[in-house]
């Protein structure tokens, strides 16, 4: 410890810890994972928690897309950061032939 008031600097920690949300009135679940490994870990880690299957699922970090071979060091996450999951959508409606 240094006396002159001089702050040694942090050495930066190899995981980070996410906080996953599927819904904003739903609980939130939290994710630990290594910042260079992709996260495709904390998709399956979700989706255990969940009783999902990943392809049912699209997570998202400020709008844009997760890639699940992106990683937290790439995304420049940190700790306490959200990813948003949503469901991913089956089907649909479509008014192609129809002109209004």
């Amino acid at each position: 410890m240094s006396t002159s008031g001089e702050k040694t600097p942090s050495v930066p920690s190899t995981h980070v810890t996410l906080k996953v949300q599927m819904n904003q009135d739903e609980k939130c679940i939290y994710i630990r994972v290594k910042r260079d490994v992709g996260l495709h870990t904390m998709m399956e880690a979700f989706c255990i928690k969940v009783g999902g299957q990943m392809s049912h699922f699209i997570f998202c970090f400020d709008g844009d897309r997760i890639n699940r071979n992106q990683t937290a060091n790439e995304l420049e996450l940190e700790d306490g950061d959200e990813i948003d999951v949503f469901g991913h959508q089956m089907g649909g409606f479509s008014l192609c032939g129809r002109h209004y």
